[in-house]
């Protein structure tokens, strides 16, 4: 599921110790997406805090993994950071592998 606007997450499962969530892409594959370099800084800092670190939800259709106070991050920019050689942006792609 490379192509973007295609990347759909379809639920996240918090863990609040190793500041992560567990992504299920409608594709059936899971991803781990680890947010413990950004929690604390700036406008990311109430993602050190573990209650509010486990609000995360899904957005709107999938598009998006958010919590509250307008943190979000996209579903794509999500896939493509656990699936690089996917990226259409990085010159890698399966085909060149």
């Amino acid at each position: 599921m490379a192509e973007m606007g295609k990347n759909v997450i379809v639920g996240a499962e918090a863990d609040a110790a190793s500041l992560s969530v567990r992504l299920a892409w409608a594709d059936g594959s899971t991803t781990v997406a680890r947010f413990d370099h950004l929690a604390g800084k700036g406008v990311f800092a109430p993602l050190a805090d573990p209650a509010f670190f486990g609000q995360v939800a899904v957005g709107r259709r999938g598009r998006s993994l958010e919590w509250p106070g307008e943190i979000d991050f996209c579903a794509d920019a999500l896939w493509f950071e656990a699936h690089p050689q996917d990226n259409p942006h990085t010159g890698h792609s399966h085909a060149a592998e």
